[in-house]
This record gives C-alpha cells, structure tokens and sequence, in this order.
C-alpha cells in the first residue's frame, strides 16, 4: 500500500517527493475529519522544507497522514502535495484543516479542499497581532473575540467597541482580520469539528521531535529510514495507550457515578479524563424550565448562580438524541455540560451511544480491522500485544530448555508437532507476500541546495559579495600576512616589536 509520487527539473534533479504508507493511509480512514500541515526547515542537507500532514486519533495523539519534500513553497507546490494527498486517500478530503496563515497554504487549500473549515492557528495570530498594532488595550479585547463563546451578534458588539476604543479605524491589518474572521473567532465557528484544536503547536511538537532523529546533514536516503524510525515510535505510543484503555477500571471520582462508569467504559482513557471534568461542572448548572414539543422536548439550562445565560438543550426519546445550542459536542465530540444536566434531570443511569463519537471511542479503529489481511499489523494494538506475549514466552522457554538435553528435545518435538498442526489450521492464511510494485528506470539526480522562507532575507540582495582590501595596500581579495606587497614590511615591523618586548624584559630582570 506503499504510495510515491514524485516530480524533476530540467536537469533530472530531484524536485517534489511525496510518500504515504500503508498504515497512514488505514489512519486516515478512521480520523480523517481534522488534518493540519506546516512546513519545517533544515531537516536534511538539501535545505528542502519538509511538510507533514498530521490528525489526531482517538487517544488524542499526534499521528501522521503523509509527508513531502519540496524545492520552493509556491501555491502551486502545496497544490500539487494536496492533490497527492486527495489522489491516495481515495478522493476524500478532510472536513477540517488548521494551518498558520501562510498566504500559499491559503489559496491551495482553497483550490483542493473548497468545502473544507480551514482555521487559522491563533498563537500566530496573536503573534501578528503584537508586531501589528502597538496598543496594549487591543489583545485583551482581541482574546476575547478570539476565544469567547458569544453569539455572532455580541462578537460584532465587541468588534465595534474595540475598534472605537483602540482608534483602529484605518488600521488596513485589523480591517483585513476582521475580513477572515470565519477562521479564527469562535462565535464564527461554533458547531465545526476541530478536535479542541485551535493552533499548530502540535506540528510544531512534532517538528521537535523529528529533530531528535535527522539533522541537517542528512542525506535524503537516510532522512528517509529516520523518519520511518520516527514514525514507529509514534505508533508503538498508540498500542501502549491502546493497552492502558483496554485494560483495568477506572477510579470513579464524581458522584455522578453510572454515567461516569459508563463514560469509562466507552471513552478512551485521554477523552475520559477530559468528560471527567465536564460531569464535575454539571453539578454547578440546573434545568430552568422544560417546553414540551411534538416529538422532542427543549430544556432550559442555567448555571448556578451565574449572570443569567441560558442554553437550550433539545432531547428527543425515541430514538434518543440531544442536542445543546452550545454546540460543543459537534465542536469538540464529546457532551457539554449542560446535557449532562438533562440527562440527570431525566435519570439516565448510562451516557447514550450518540453522545460518544466512534473517532472517541475504544473500538474507533474496529472498522477498518480486519479489512486488510495482506498488509501490515503493526497498527493493530491487539495483535502486536498477541505477538509480544508469544515472543515472551518463546524466550523465557529457550532461557530456561536450552540447557539440558532432555528438556531440549521433548520441546523441539512438541513445537514441531504443535507447528504443523497450527500450520495445517490456518493452511488458507498467508504470513506475507512480497508485492510487485513499479520500478523506476530513469536516473533522478539529487536535488540543488535551495534557499527556504526560513533563511531570512539574502544579504548580498543580489550582488556580489564584498570582499575585504588589505589593510597595507588597499587591494581587496587577500589581507597583511598573504600580501606580497606589504610582506616585508609586515615582517621588519614584526621583528622589531619582538626585539623591543625581548630588551624591556632583561631591563626588568636587571633591576
């Protein structure tokens, strides 16, 4: 299920080079509504900006989709990286993607994914935000906009008032940032998933730690085998959280007992710490009042003692859905608090299936399992667990056997005995077969040294360098010691400065 697509110069130099393996590609499958993709410099002695299209799976950890390597990054270079990615996932594009702002990015995402939400990372924004507007009231209301949860109306409201308060009337960066506020304000948002998500600082994390396995000296081939190495450890951190969900019981900590045993058993350990808070604010909010409708009710939320906003959560019984004008659970994909409220209110004794989204799940992934018998099973947490108990036993038995003769041979007979009857059991299913793939012909050569967005701005600005003059001549390219002019000279002064320290120091010595 290897997938390789690449592009060349004029000169057979490589260009682009993008690659997705088996495992990303039955990822992508189960956790492809949020992809985020940043681009990272000197990983490799080429300078070729890496990217990394990255998600987040169902133990809420960074995984990676796919990876590319490109000479320059132009719009139609991250078009054509999106369109790879498109062509290998079988034409599904993700329903969310978060970026940093870079104008590039931007126009492809647009062109590849039109009906995805893309967001933009809020940590960058309120970086531009300080080198932007030199007024200290504008972040405070700025962070309110960001991340407030207000209505569309209130968020206007704020805007107004910040713009007259700060005097950022004709201020072109914040006109144009309120122009793009469907990719950064919460109010504007609401209801779309990104995971909790609101900036790339888990691309950056995993930047970081790409760093600890290349460098910039590596050739591509090698870049190659650690990132891989990379990768694998990613993956191993999946099937140890895979493990410590699957097994053991969770100490109960709220008085919301059933449904937090319930929540438990369904929820990944990580998403069930983050529901665990939501069941201790549930006991600050209380149902106001109840309107009965046709076919569902609409139930009025208010916390306790608070400056009197109220949520409509509406619950239908049959079949069972409820639904909070918050809209955190399409947001974050998980209950809010104030349904957790009804449902308390109503006496339920376990969390609803609807309110556990499968991406959140412990059998998130039981979809896909089993689909490829032929491909690898490393992404399988059950059967690696499987293959590590056998490997364990093998070696304590070869430990404890190897020693004594008889022990040696009654076990080699009964493995044997007991292989051949396993191998007769399972005679229809293949370990692995080696699969035929396209080979390349043409020779690629290695791509050029290439200047990145991350260099900073070229100092020559496109002229030559200057060279420094000799400072006895005058004559730039060479200095004092190399100048044949000036040699003798530099060496009579030289000789007579070591004669006049060599005389003061036998005056001292006299005296």
């Amino acid at each position: 299920m290897m997938f390789v697509k690449f592009t060349t110069d004029s000169d057979k130099r490589l260009q682009h080079l993008f690659w997705v393996d088996g495992e990303s590609q039955m990822n992508y499958k189960v956790f492809d509504d949020i992809v985020a993709f940043d681009a990272t410099y000197r990983k490799n002695k080429y300078l070729c900006p890496l990217v990394i299209f990255s998600g987040v799976n169902h133990h809420n950890q960074t995984i990676v989709f796919a990876t590319g390597l490109v000479s320059n990054e132009t719009e139609e270079t991250y078009v054509w990286l999106l369109e790879q990615f498109l062509e290998v996932m079988g034409g599904k594009a993700p329903s969310s993607v978060i970026t940093d702002g870079d104008l590039a990015m931007k126009n492809a995402i647009r062109r590849v994914f039109p009906e995805a939400h893309h967001r933009l990372c809020a940590w960058h924004l309120l970086r531009n935000a300080t080198s932007n507007v030199n007024v200290p009231e504008f972040h405070s209301y700025f962070k309110k906009c960001m991340f407030g949860d207000y209505s569309v109306g209130k968020f206007d409201e704020i805007w107004r008032e910040m713009i007259t308060k700060c005097g950022l009337e004709n201020n072109n960066w914040v006109q144009d940032l309120y122009q793009k506020r469907k990719m950064w304000a919460t109010a504007l948002m609401r209801g779309k998933f990104f995971a909790g998500i609101r900036t790339t600082s888990r691309c950056e994390a995993l930047h970081c730690h790409i760093g600890k396995f290349v460098h910039s000296r590596i050739s591509l081939n090698d870049f190659v085998q650690q990132f891989q190495r990379c990768l694998t450890y990613f993956r191993f951190r999946e099937v140890e959280a895979d493990f410590e969900s699957n097994y053991g019981e969770m100490v109960l900590q709220t008085t919301l007992r059933s449904i937090e045993r319930s929540a438990s058993r369904k929820f990944t350990n990580s998403i069930f710490y983050q529901f665990r808070d939501v069941l201790k604010k549930s006991s600050l909010t209380r149902v106001l009042d109840c309107h009965e409708m046709s076919t569902y009710s609409i139930y009025s939320v208010s916390k306790y003692r608070g400056s009197g906003k109220v949520w409509h959560v509406s619950c239908c019984l049959s079949p069972i859905e409820l639904k909070c004008s918050c809209l955190k659970m399409e947001s974050v994909g998980f209950p809010c608090e104030h349904i957790v409220t009804v449902l308390v209110f109503l006496d339920f004794d376990e969390l609803p299936d609807c309110l556990v989204m499968s991406r959140w799940s412990k059998k998130a992934k039981d979809a896909i399992r089993g689909s490829y018998t032929d491909g690898s099973f490393y992404w399988d947490s059950q059967l690696v667990a499987k293959q590590a108990n056998l490997h364990f036993l093998c070696k304590e038995i070869v430990e404890v056997a190897h020693r004594d003769d008889g022990d040696y041979n009654y076990l080699v007979e009964l493995l044997t005995r007991e292989l051949n009857n396993l191998k007769l059991k399972h005679r229809d299913v293949t370990v692995g077969e080696n699969v035929e793939s396209e080979t390349v012909d043409e020779v690629i050569y290695d791509p050029e040294i290439i200047r990145t967005k991350g260099c900073g701005p070229s100092t020559t600005s496109g002229t030559e360098k200057i060279k420094r003059s000799c400072k006895g001549c005058g004559v730039p390219g060479h200095n004092r010691r190399s100048c044949k002019t000036c040699y003798t000279t530099y060496n009579k002064q030289k000789f007579h400065f070591t004669i006049f320290v060599t005389m003061y120091k036998l005056h001292q010595v006299t005296l």
